[in-house]
C-alpha cells in the first residue's frame, strides 16, 4: 500500500489525469519555494493542478 505524499500524488494525478512525476515535482518546488505549512502547501498545489487543467482545455479548444 501507498502512503503518504506518494499516496496523494497518485490520487491527484488519477483525478486531475496528470502524471504522477508532474505532482511530485510540483510538491517539491512549493515545498522548496513556499516553506509554508503542509495545509498551504496543498492548497498551492491544488491551485496549479487548476491552472494546468485550465491550460489543458484551452489549448484543446484552440487547435
Amino acid at each position: 500500500m501507498i502512503t503518504g505524499q506518494l499516496g496523494r500524488a497518485f490520487q491527484l494525478a488519477e483525478k486531475h489525469k496528470l502524471d504522477v512525476n508532474t505532482i511530485l515535482e510540483l510538491t517539491k518546488i512549493i515545498a522548496k519555494e513556499v516553506n509554508g505549512t503542509q495545509k498551504i502547501e496543498e492548497k498551492i498545489l491544488l491551485q496549479m493542478i487548476q491552472i494546468l487543467e485550465n491550460n489543458k482545455t484551452i489549448l484543446r479548444e484552440a487547435t
